[in-house]
């Protein structure tokens, strides 16, 4: 339909200026008739039927060229449908029974969640780390405040036994 109206459009305006023309010419011929010979009427009319004549072609030639835009934009139309029409069904979604969930972002939510339960194990493995720590800490405090006891013990009662008949240098070489 638009190239219809553009035809149109054309073909008003080619009009338009063949009548240009022709007033030009009539307005030219009258005083080339008083001036000059009646010679110059029939190069005129020649000029004239010459310069319609290419008008005509050029006209011609450029409804050649819209018809054969049109006969390739339509091909191209056709094509794009064609290549459109087939395409496949996308697979790119999990369908579940009340919702759908893309595969890109279920695979992110499972790496994420993966990353967190790490992240969690990790916290929880450093934690137990820090409290055997502390309590190995606490253990070996313990234990050389029991050595600083026996070393007064032994010091006030150097060649007694102790209660559980335990001597001294099993106790150094436990301690060792």
């Amino acid at each position: 339909m638009a190239q219809s109206v553009s035809n149109d459009a054309l073909w008003g305006k080619l009009s338009e200026i063949d009548k240009k023309l022709d007033k030009l010419s009539k307005v030219q011929e009258l005083p080339v008739l008083k001036q000059e010979s009646p010679e110059i009427i029939p190069i005129i009319k020649e000029v004239k039927e010459a310069i319609t004549t290419e008008i005509k072609e050029d006209i011609q030639m450029l409804n050649g060229n819209i018809l054969n835009t049109l006969k390739v934009v339509t091909q191209i139309g056709n094509r794009q449908i064609e290549s459109v029409a087939p395409q496949k069904p996308n697979n790119s979604y999990f369908n579940f029974k009340f919702f759908k969930v893309r595969k890109t972002s279920f695979v992110i939510t499972i790496l994420g969640l993966l990353v967190f339960v790490l992240t969690l194990f990790c916290m929880k493995q450093q934690n137990d780390y820090t409290l055997l720590m502390n309590e190995y800490h606490k253990q070996n405090v313990t234990i050389q405040n029991l050595n600083e006891e026996l070393k007064v013990f032994d010091e006030k009662y150097p060649k007694k036994q102790q209660k559980n008949g335990i001597s001294k240098d099993k106790i150094q070489k436990i301690h060792d």
